[in-house]
């Protein structure tokens, strides 16, 4: 009578915190379109990549006075590229993305953050 007491309580105890966790499941994304969202760890910043030519802005959303795109790279890296050539990879470093060309393998380090504070810098 114990054991059986005591499973049930390990049993609702179990999926009480199973339930209570909050599950965040990403978007699927159509690696081969022009343009796609990455999510950050921040809750209302995302990274807009054109995946044609490596070009990346940084979208925050949130109340008026803090939704803003602010380019975090202006420069095409790859004229000409067709949709899906760059993608995003994060890092565990929260601010820090890898940019890869997956067409050549060249790879840059990617920053967000401030507008002082963000770069995009080639990895040799």
């Amino acid at each position: 009578m114990k054991r059986a007491f005591a499973i049930a309580v390990a049993a609702l105890l179990f999926a009480s915190i199973a339930l209570a966790q909050e599950v965040f499941v990403e978007p699927t994304q159509d690696a081969s379109a022009p343009y796609r969202l990455f999510s950050t760890r921040n809750t209302y910043t995302f990274l807009k990549l054109d995946t044609r030519d490596g070009r990346i802005w940084q979208v925050q959303w949130g109340d008026k006075s803090h939704r803003l795109t602010d380019v975090l790279s202006q420069k095409a890296l790859a004229s000409g590229g067709e949709p899906g050539r760059f993608t995003l990879y994060p890092t565990r470093n929260i601010y820090t993305f890898i940019l890869l060309d997956q067409k050549t393998g060249d790879a840059w380090h990617v920053q967000w953050g401030k507008p002082d504070d963000r770069f995009v810098a080639p990895i040799e």
